[in-house]
């Protein structure tokens, strides 16, 4: 009897610290890890992943920053440059095997003079830290009929976010998810347990499992972004003044219809203004009617009288 309380006093712990567990993976700040202490003693240093470490009740890590990069660049060139230049920046991703290359999107517009609308391009890809700075180069290396000086970085920048703490996180998350779940897994299998307990404990087995399936995907995903480097690319074609995209040429392309709405809210105003013309002209005949009758009042009043009445 003593051993069979023992047991499920061990199993009510497990349960209780399967649901710290779940809740804890839903906050943004490492909770202390008491439930593995309370469940079967203290936290060895082999029980949590890699390069981290225990310092009190708080794991954290060993090494330095973990930062995924972020590239922006942009290239202007000649409009019958962009679809080469594309065409071959999509290929050495897509069968260079030593760039190691993951092409993310690929993206290009088609040109269409009359129209107004010039051909662009647009690249995103991710790429080991070594391969990014050559992969750099080839963008820029000129086309055959491209001139000394084409293409032209027009702008370029690079961007860093620190994932440290969010690695830390979720590796920590994984060693306390494991551990719970090998304990359960333990208790589960005592043949001293109640059926009930047995039962509820299978559930938070369950439940442990796929919050370590999310954590994983998580840590795959944050490991990624630290592992290699995003490239995002716009090509676009030179613009001057006289092109029919710029801003002299849209408005010249654009004022025909310009023309035209100006043309149409002129007519709207008339069509709307039709059923009171009829009023303007009663009013303004009225008001004319009353001006000549009260100057005819007028010139009768200050006309002189005549001498046979005087006398």
């Amino acid at each position: 009897m003593a051993g069979y309380g023992v047991g499920g006093q061990m199993l009510r712990k497990a349960l209780l610290c399967a649901a710290v567990l779940l809740t804890a993976c839903g906050q943004s700040q490492p909770p202390r890890i008491q439930c593995a202490r309370a469940v079967g003693g203290p936290v060895t240093q082999a029980e949590v992943p890699e390069n981290v470490i225990i310092t009190g009740s708080l794991v954290r890590g060993n090494e330095g920053p973990k930062l995924a990069y972020m590239h922006e660049m942009s290239i202007e060139m000649a409009d019958d440059k962009i679809a080469p230049r594309f065409e071959r920046a999509e290929r050495s991703c897509l069968e260079d095997q030593s760039l190691n290359c993951n092409l993310i999107d690929a993206t290009i517009t088609v040109g269409d003079a009359s129209a107004g609308v010039r051909p662009r391009a647009n690249l995103s890809v991710r790429l080991p830290h070594a391969s990014v700075a050559r992969f750099k180069a080839d963008l820029l290396e000129p086309l055959p009929g491209e001139s000394p000086g084409q293409p032209s970085l027009r702008r370029s920048s690079t961007t860093a976010e620190d994932l440290s703490f969010q690695i830390l996180d979720v590796n920590r998350r994984l060693a306390q998810g494991n551990d719970f779940r090998d304990r359960l897994t333990a208790l589960g299998r005592r043949t001293d347990a109640k059926v009930d307990e047995l039962i509820k404990v299978a559930d938070k087995i369950s439940e442990v499992q796929s919050t370590i399936e999310e954590l994983t995907v998580q840590s795959r995903t944050l490991n990624t972004r630290v592992d290699t480097e995003l490239l995002n690319v716009d090509l676009r074609g030179y613009v001057s003044l006289t092109s029919v995209s710029s801003p002299l040429g849209e408005a010249w392309r654009n004022s025909s219809r310009t023309l035209g709405q100006s043309a149409a809210t002129v007519f709207n105003y008339i069509v709307v203004s039709l059923p009171w013309l009829p009023m303007i002209a009663l009013g303004g005949a009225l008001l004319v009617w009353s001006w000549h009758f009260l100057k005819r009042r007028r010139g009768t009043r200050h006309m002189p009288s005549s001498p046979s009445s005087s006398s």
